[in-house]
């Protein structure tokens, strides 16, 4: 896990709605092979502001799911360009191609 990745991801606005206030680094479930109760690789987050990822609007992250929550977001490229960007991104990208190769990480 890095925290360093994840507080790269929350210094940007929310890729939500635009709001600064209380960003968070959200991890995106899609996509991630993470099973229910584990939590998804940090490089798999993107910036989110607290009420767009947890509430306690109904249409949040955490209480609408992902998928109606990101129709329409190319969540994908999102987390590229943050990867792209990061602090950490050799590293990330180290991890990411240990997998494709099926190397344990």
């Amino acid at each position: 896990m890095s925290k360093r990745h994840r507080t790269f991801v929350a210094g940007f606005a929310c890729c939500k709605c635009g709001s600064m206030k209380s960003v968070e680094a959200a991890h995106v479930r899609i996509g991630s092979g993470a099973g229910m109760g584990q939590k998804p690789d940090d490089w798999r987050t993107v910036s989110l502001c607290s009420a767009c990822h947890r509430g306690p609007r109904a249409d949040a992250q955490h209480a609408m799911g992902e998928r109606s929550f990101w129709a329409g977001i190319d969540y994908e490229r999102l987390i590229a360009e943050f990867t792209q960007a990061s602090p950490v991104k050799s590293e990330i990208l180290t991890v990411q191609a240990e997998r494709a190769l099926g190397i344990a990480a």
